[in-house]
């Protein structure tokens, strides 16, 4: 594991430069030769918190991380805000907003979380400085503009009518974020949907598109307690994972697949679960990303390890660690699974948030959850799975 995380830091601190305005690209594609040229409040989250993953994994010193923290601050205190939020994209050389313009809640609420742990780490770390930036970042952002009160649930971009709805879901990093800060009250928690499903005897909650980024990627900040619903979501979802691969290799998210659009680039969605899936048609794609599976190290030790090696097999470990996907779709690929040899900052910083936290002991969660006001509300991580049908 620590071999793909330090391929996988390779790619912020070779494309975090000045010429790309010190802001993680959004990915990396190997037969395009270059980075795109986007980014988003997501990429620009997980890269801040990259440097602080080397130095807990040993893969970099203090000063090295600090200081590329301090060129990326100083990059996102310039771009344009909107009400403190950042746009969904900009230009990474130019540092423009790219248009249509648009807010979107879960990238903010990722942002803010990733703030939140950055600035715990670094008052640890002794960086006090650093610290207050990215303190000044968190606090000026105002979520009660994306927040619907009639409906009592976070809108999917500012200005729409659209709802994120669903406790399965990576969006609850948002409202758990928004509700410690007393910009959304404690009676959204209970408006979101835990419409509950069964695989092989199991119970969860069912999401949008059963992928393991709607379960798992939250747990990188938040504690699933034990016999919590969180927990029993997330562990029927690597069953229903597992279970929907057979003896083939396990873990379906959003990811890139074999297949390209108009500008010869690979095309992206999500892929799933149809089992624990809202949405229709999941079972027609066979795609499997290998950071779903580093999501899910602290749930299954050893069957994620096992998949990840098995993956490494086939040929999808390169110059950045794990590659995006490994397309097993027949329709597409036929009888040999294609290689979809794209790096996705999110997806990479996941992975290597993922794996400090195995490593070290949840320490993401530790940096996240030691805040005063994050921890006054971990009560409401710890509703209990419901014991009978």
């Amino acid at each position: 594991m620590l071999r793909s995380a330090r391929a996988a830091y390779r790619y912020f601190t070779d494309f975090i430069t000045a010429e790309n305005n010190f802001l993680p690209p959004d990915n990396f594609q190997e037969h395009i030769g270059t980075p795109a040229r986007q980014t988003s409040p997501t990429n620009i989250g997980l890269a801040l918190l990259a440097p602080i993953a080397a130095v807990e994994l040993r893969l970099t010193n203090q000063r090295a991380a600090t200081a590329l923290i301090g060129a990326m601050l100083r990059s996102v205190e310039r771009l344009p805000k909107w009400r403190g939020h950042l746009y969904n994209w900009y230009d990474v050389r130019t540092a423009r907003v790219a248009q249509p313009r648009f807010i979107s809640a879960v990238d903010s609420g990722n942002f803010a979380v990733c703030l939140a742990a950055l600035e715990s780490a670094l008052i640890e770390y002794g960086e006090q400085p650093l610290a207050e930036r990215a303190a000044r970042l968190y606090r000026d952002m105002d979520f009660t503009a994306l927040y619907d009160k009639n409906r009592q649930l976070f809108l999917v971009g500012a200005g729409g009518t659209a709802v994120y709805d669903r406790m399965a879901s990576e969006t609850v990093l948002t409202s758990f974020i928004a509700i410690a800060r007393g910009e959304a009250p404690v009676r959204h928690w209970r408006a979101l949907s835990r419409a509950a499903v069964r695989v092989g005897g199991r119970r969860g909650m069912a999401s949008w598109t059963g992928t393991m980024f709607e379960y798992l990627m939250p747990m990188l900040f938040l504690p699933y307690y034990e016999r919590s619903l969180l927990r029993a979501a997330a562990s029927v979802c690597v069953y229903a994972h597992k279970k929907a691969a057979g003896r083939s290799p396990w873990g379906s998210s959003e990811s890139a697949y074999f297949e390209y659009d108009e500008r010869g680039g690979y095309k992206y969605k999500a892929h799933g679960a149809a089992s624990i899936a809202v949405r229709r048609g999941m079972e027609r794609d066979a795609v499997i990303a290998p950071y779903a599976g580093q999501l899910a190290v602290e749930l299954d030790p050893g069957g994620a390890t096992a998949n990840l090696r098995r993956l490494e097999k086939l040929g999808a470990f390169g110059r950045y660690g794990f590659m995006d996907a490994v397309d097993f779709t027949r329709r597409r690929v036929g009888k040999t699974p294609k290689l979809v040899p794209i790096y996705m900052a999110h997806h990479i910083g996941m992975g290597l948030i993922a794996t400090a936290n195995y490593l070290s002991d949840g320490v993401f969660r530790r940096y996240f959850m030691s805040r005063r006001e994050t921890e006054a509300f971990c009560e409401l991580l710890e509703e209990r799975a419901p014991d009978a049908p």
